[in-house]
């Protein structure tokens, strides 16, 4: 009997006891926020409980709604950290090494991802002497949901541009970080939402779609799960043809110590196809 009276008492204190205040992945440590406006800051608690919120002394609170979200505004502030950034509730977060600054969206395909490990040869000794701790780097994790846009993020970390991080750092969006950190020194912060490959209608809202028919169409059927696994059962199980054999690698093109004759100069940036090399898809030497 006692241990039934307890399990109901638990049942009713549950809320109250076990609720923890969240934030999403992008607001944690090491953060970069937006200097000169409103800084938003939000999460999720138990309905109706007590949220207070404490940076740079100043104190903003609130109550969670029924829906379990809750959300302020801070002060609008100038460059500068680090801060600490405290949020309380039933239970406390402290987040750590908080920058003010400027907050750039990086978006696009694979040359926006293209990260500075992968041309190291390049950017060997830029990577070496790397010592940028106010320019800092957020990968969104590609996932991908066709129901409805999503409150937050799998995973994520702000990292610094330190030789140990900048291999991971999109070479494009470092790059245009460090010259505008040179000329102004204010804390840079750079949100990575890149995917190789991805069309431009991937990033658009069904909304913004809807007078065009085959696209919609195209969105309904990717809602249905059955039909995405299909298509990829069926690509995966395609049979592929042999690899034709990569003459530059049995020759050794790659070779800096090669001297290539008979070849006629292309021009870049360019297409191929401007340049008398129509329908190829593969692979070419220059």
């Amino acid at each position: 009997m006692k241990s039934f009276f307890l399990a109901i008492l638990l049942s009713f204190l549950s809320p109250v006891l076990f609720a923890q205040v969240k934030l999403p992945k992008l607001v944690r440590d090491s953060m970069i926020l937006q200097r000169d406006t409103k800084l938003n800051i939000w999460g999720w608690a138990a309905p109706g409980e007590k949220i207070s919120v404490l940076f740079n002394n100043k104190t903003v609170k609130t109550t969670t709604a029924e829906d379990g979200k809750w959300s302020v505004q801070l002060p609008s502030m100038k460059a500068g950290g680090p801060y600490t950034l405290s949020i309380t509730g039933n239970n406390q977060i402290v987040l750590k090494d908080v920058l003010v600054g400027d907050v750039w969206l990086c978006a696009g395909q694979s040359n926006m991802v293209h990260q500075m490990g992968i041309h190291d040869v390049l950017y060997d000794a830029d990577i070496a002497k790397a010592n940028y701790p106010q320019i800092r780097h957020f990968w969104v994790p590609n996932v991908t949901n066709m129901q409805a846009p999503q409150e937050d993020l799998p995973g994520g970390f702000w990292k610094a541009a330190t030789p140990t991080n900048l291999r991971d750092f999109s070479a494009v969006a470092y790059f245009f970080a460090k010259k505008i950190y040179d000329k102004y020194g204010v804390p840079i912060g750079l949100i990575n939402a890149s995917w190789g490959g991805t069309p431009i209608e991937a990033w658009m809202s069904e909304e913004s779609i809807k007078e065009f028919p085959a696209i919609l169409s195209t969105v309904q059927k990717n809602k249905d799960t059955a039909y995405v696994n299909g298509i990829n059962r069926t690509a995966f199980n395609a049979p592929r043809p042999a690899q034709p054999e990569d003459k530059g690698m049995k020759e050794s093109w790659f070779n800096p110590s090669y001297n290539p004759k008979g070849w006629r100069t292309i021009n870049i940036p360019g297409y191929w196809e401007d340049q008398g090399i129509k329908d190829l898809d593969g692979v070419v030497w220059y």
